[in-house]
């Protein structure tokens, strides 16, 4: 195995299991390591780090997997990485037919994402070293998951970009999917797989059910709804209707017939750039008893962060203007880049400039199926609120 030394004081974070290590903390290799290769790091005297994959073209040049120098990365280490993350994932069986089932270097594996729909799994292989593993991750995951039917690759994203690898997607094993349907806290789903992400936001689960109770008897907006997830757990929590709002006509129809086959009519929906659909909404003089915030990850890097902050605190202050007095703004971030205190700074900022008074009355976290671990707190990338708004 190849070796790579970090230069002095370079080591404290990745001893501590943090996984990732940047271009700045090398001093040199022995031996020229492939990218996606397996190999050794040590401190500027030779103690062990841990074992990693190692890429050449991104700026997370290792990311750590393994701390014990004993343990040889093999296909035993990765079956029970797998076997480990599906046994976390057994409490959530009883009530969802979605989630994810293997979390990236949270569940030990950098650039792997799995998520379980129904009888069919979506792969994502989003780092050099994962997408080595394709043939391994799938034979392995053909027999760990009970009565699957088909795993399906959607290898895409910012992730796979910044690792220099191309787009991949298609058929790794078993039958292609066909018309799934996915059941969360009694509420059906239909998915089209092919469309944001892995198709359907797992991460939000527990979230559509704490709060939609708050919604019963009010009207609801439903914002970058794409599923219609937050709109169909409102109004089978007692909402008197629900508006969908996405810049995406597909999106919009797929919302619209979660909502059919939940026994709802069709929905009022409007399609567009949210930030301007929220003025023009105001301009109207609409207004709503609740309605929900999740737009897409605005912070792609911290060269954006200021950016993003400014367009987070546009939307909340556009959307707590369309707010009746005593209803309710559920407003979520999935920007890893902005953390906690930074959200809820934007979140007071945006309900100081509305001129109304904002309480917090929940704060909101990702599912379950997406622990996150104590040396990564990168992993801890979605983060909301629940306000209610006089």
């Amino acid at each position: 195995m190849k070796t790579i030394t970090l230069f002095p004081g370079r080591e404290k974070l990745a001893l501590n299991r943090h996984p990732w290590v940047f271009s700045g903390a090398i001093a040199r290799f022995e031996g020229q390591p492939a990218s996606g290769e397996v190999v050794s790091v040590q401190t500027a005297e030779g103690k062990f780090v841990a074992y990693g994959q190692f890429n050449a073209t991104s700026k997370i040049r290792l990311r750590l997997m393994e701390w014990n120098q004993g343990s040889e990365v093999d296909e035993l280490w990765y079956r029970q990485r797998l076997e480990e993350a599906w046994a976390l994932r057994q409490s959530l069986v009883a009530r969802t037919s979605a989630m994810r089932v293997f979390y990236s270097e949270s569940d030990g594996i950098p650039g792997l994402i799995a998520d379980l729909f129904g009888p069919y799994l979506v792969v994502q292989f989003l780092t050099s070293g994962a997408d080595r593993l394709r043939e391994l991750i799938t034979a392995l995951y053909s027999r760990l998951v009970p009565g699957l039917k088909g795993i399906v690759e959607k290898s895409d994203g910012d992730g796979r970009r910044m690792e220099g690898l191309p787009e991949v997607t298609g058929l790794l094993w078993g039958e292609a999917p066909a018309g799934v349907e996915i059941v969360e806290h009694g509420a059906k789903f239909a998915l089209d797989l092919s469309s944001q992400k892995t198709g359907f936001y797992t991460d939000q689960r527990d979230n559509r059910a704490l709060v939609s109770p708050f919604f019963a008897g009010r009207s609801v907006l439903d914002a970058f709804t794409f599923t219609g997830g937050f709109a169909v757990h409102a109004l089978k929590s007692g909402a008197s209707s629900v508006s969908l709002l996405d810049s995406s006509a597909d999106a919009l129809a797929l919302a619209q017939s979660n909502l059919a086959l939940n026994g709802f009519g069709p929905a009022e929906a409007f399609e567009g750039d949210a930030f301007q659909v929220l003025r023009d909404l105001k301009k109207q003089g609409r207004t709503w008893g609740a309605i929900v915030l999740d737009p897409p990850k605005l912070a792609s890097s911290r060269d954006h962060l200021e950016k993003a902050l400014r367009g987070y605190k546009d939307l909340n202050l556009q959307a707590l203007k369309l707010v009746d007095s005593g209803g309710f703004l559920a407003s979520f971030s999935c920007s890893g880049l902005v953390d906690h205190n930074a959200f809820r700074e934007m979140i007071a900022f945006a309900a100081k400039d509305s001129g109304r008074r904002v309480d917090v009355v929940r704060q909101l976290h990702q599912a379950p199926c997406h622990p996150i671990r104590t040396s990564f707190p990168e992993s801890e990338y979605l983060k909301g609120v629940l306000l209610r708004v006089l």
